[in-house]
């Protein structure tokens, strides 16, 4: 029984906003009063969407100033990475020769304590064995 009382309910409402609507479109399309009515509305609503229109406009070009913007600061992190990047890589580059100037000063002090070793052994080894000429 509720279900068909839901449904009596749901009719009623229905066939109350028809009646609503078919009263207001009697008016505003056959009396005076709702054609003026009409026109008001009609005036109001093209204010409106003029309204939005301009507000729209004004967003888009905001819109394209804060891409700009954006593209600027970019732009500028950018370069701010790059110069950070070549610097470490200035400092890394001096480290590197530094290290390898070390190295290659190490190699030359052992191959030089090399040929005086070697020069060490030849005369203590060979110093009685005579000369080829």
């Amino acid at each position: 029984m509720s279900e068909h009382h839901g449904s009596d309910i749901k009719f009623m409402f229905g066939f109350f906003l028809g009646g609503i609507l078919g009263a207001l479109t009697i008016f505003f399309l056959g009396t005076k009063e709702g054609k003026k009515a009409g026109k008001v509305l009609e005036e109001k609503g093209k204010g409106i969407l003029d309204d939005i229109s301009d507000r729209v406009a004004e967003y888009e070009k905001k819109g394209k100033e804060l891409v700009e913007e954006g593209k600027k600061i970019e732009e500028e992190v950018i370069d701010k990475v790059e110069e950070k990047i070549e610097e470490k890589k200035e400092v890394l580059t001096e480290a590197a020769t530094e290290k390898l100037d070390t190295a290659l000063a190490k190699i030359e002090e052992i191959q030089a304590q090399g040929q005086k070793t070697t020069a060490e052994l030849r005369t203590h080894i060979f110093k009685n064995t005579p000369k080829k000429r």
